[in-house]
């Protein structure tokens, strides 16, 4: 009797956990830049000051990806610039630089507290991450909805 070949699951319940977290990250970061965003969809680079359209901006983490906890809080991830989150995050000044300012906008204690979970292992059950995908993928629309219809569009000019 030939094997029937298993049916792939798609969507979030056909990923794997840390695939899931992965996702989650992605969405995080899109958030956070539209949520910086004004009205002209303009983003400001949390290490350098330079100002870009969101779409150009990256979601860089304070904290490294390496770690599973904090790589899906949202106060660990903030807009940078390409350059900035790639290149001067190998750099300990901008490293410096982007803790002291997630220390004026958060506070040192809350700063130290995200560095010690960043040690914790991640033990969200998995069917609240997948809630929390959900929610975020929603989020990220409503978000982006809202900066495109304050855009004027082309037959507006």
């Amino acid at each position: 009797m030939p094997k029937t070949p298993k049916k792939k699951i798609r969507g979030v319940r056909g990923m794997s956990y840390s695939r899931l977290v992965d996702e989650i990250a992605k969405k995080l970061q899109k958030i956070v830049r539209l949520k910086a965003a004004d009205e002209n969809g303009m983003v400001k680079c949390w290490t350098s000051g330079e100002s870009k359209h969101w779409k150009e901006m990256q979601g860089g983490h304070f904290i490294s990806r390496k770690h599973q906890r904090t790589k899906i809080m949202e106060e660990n991830i903030h807009p940078q610039t390409p350059s900035q989150n790639l290149y001067g995050m190998k750099d300990s000044l901008t490293v410096l630089h982007y803790r002291q300012v997630m220390c004026e906008f958060y506070g040192k204690n809350y700063v130290q507290w995200l560095e010690a979970e960043a040690r914790k292992p991640l033990d969200t059950p998995r069917p609240e991450l997948e809630d929390y995908y959900h929610e975020l993928v929603k989020q990220a629309k409503d978000l982006e909805a809202k900066i495109e219809s304050s855009q004027p569009r082309e037959e507006e000019f």
